[in-house]
């Protein structure tokens, strides 16, 4: 039986994430970064190597149009 744990990401794990789907940042204010592939824009929390509260990584897989599943296979 397969293990659907899933740990925290932190925002290295969200930004290689994000690469693989194109966005790429287009600016950054104080602990915040602009991710866009120049259809969607959105913001992802810089707070070092702090894990993303859940309900801001449910966040932007929604603004992603893709399953929290894709997502995690995403490496």
């Amino acid at each position: 039986m397969k293990n659907n744990i899933h740990m925290p990401y932190n925002f290295r794990d969200i930004e290689k994430r994000l690469n693989k789907l194109w966005f790429v940042v287009v600016r950054q204010k104080w602990s915040h970064v602009l991710f866009s592939n120049w259809k969607k824009i959105f913001p992802v929390p810089n707070h070092g190597w702090k894990d993303i509260s859940p309900w801001v990584e449910k966040k932007i897989i929604s603004l992603l149009d893709i399953s929290k599943n894709e997502f995690d296979k995403l490496k």
